[in-house]
């Protein structure tokens, strides 16, 4: 197999063991199967390391709600670099029952998310002050999906072989072949397990133990 680093090598090898030439009649499947694939990644693990990513935000006075990032999908933390605090999460059921109708300023110690994904709110309490300025999201994006040949795939490269299986996989089924197709998840089920271990450990080092002074 050669090298692969587009979505174009991806669908060219998936082609090449379907033992298909890739034209525009299937290159819509080959596609929608590389998307596939990702989402079942992202569905599978989707506290990888390499989906985690940061952004600081602006707050302002008296305002308790802010959109989320573009390309958000899990909170991991929210932080005051100003003052070196974390906040804490509520469930909006807790944070409607303890500060629905509260109408406090001062520095948030509480944050809930409304809705889902780039969709989503994020809510503060109590609403902040001017002295606040700042807060740090840490957070779990949304996998990219692709569409032009030249774009490259949302995973490290030496994983792109998870996308090509699993195209390989949907090929054989939707042709009948399902011995193959078979033979194929199993082979994909266990590389996928080997990525979330390799991606889990991103260093050789053990851990530091910190002792609280």
């Amino acid at each position: 197999m050669a090298i692969v680093s587009t979505t174009q090598g991806v669908r060219d090898e998936i082609a090449s063991r379907l033992n298909e030439t890739e034209s525009d009649s299937n290159t819509d499947q080959y596609t929608n199967w590389v998307n596939l694939g990702l989402r079942d990644i992202e569905n599978t693990f989707a506290q990888s390391p390499h989906l985690r990513t940061s952004t600081d935000r602006t707050i302002s006075i008296g305002t308790r709600l802010y959109a989320t990032p573009s390309d958000f999908s899990k909170m991991n933390s929210i932080t005051i670099p100003s003052s070196d605090q974390r906040l804490s999460y509520l469930t909006p059921e807790q944070f409607d029952r303890l500060y629905a109708s509260a109408a406090g300023i001062g520095t948030p110690a509480y944050y809930t998310i409304r809705g889902w994904g780039s969709n989503g709110q994020v809510e503060y309490y109590p609403s902040p002050t001017s002295t606040v300025g700042t807060v740090h999201l840490e957070y779990q994006r949304a996998m990219v999906t692709v569409s032009a040949g030249s774009s490259t795939p949302d995973l490290p490269p030496k994983f792109l072989e998870l996308l090509i299986m699993y195209g390989e996989m949907y090929g054989h089924r939707r042709r009948g072949r399902y011995e193959q197709a078979d033979a194929v998840e199993k082979k994909y089920e266990t590389l996928k397990t080997r990525m979330q271990s390799d991606l889990a450990n991103q260093t050789t080092q053990d851990p530091t133990t910190v002792v609280n002074k």
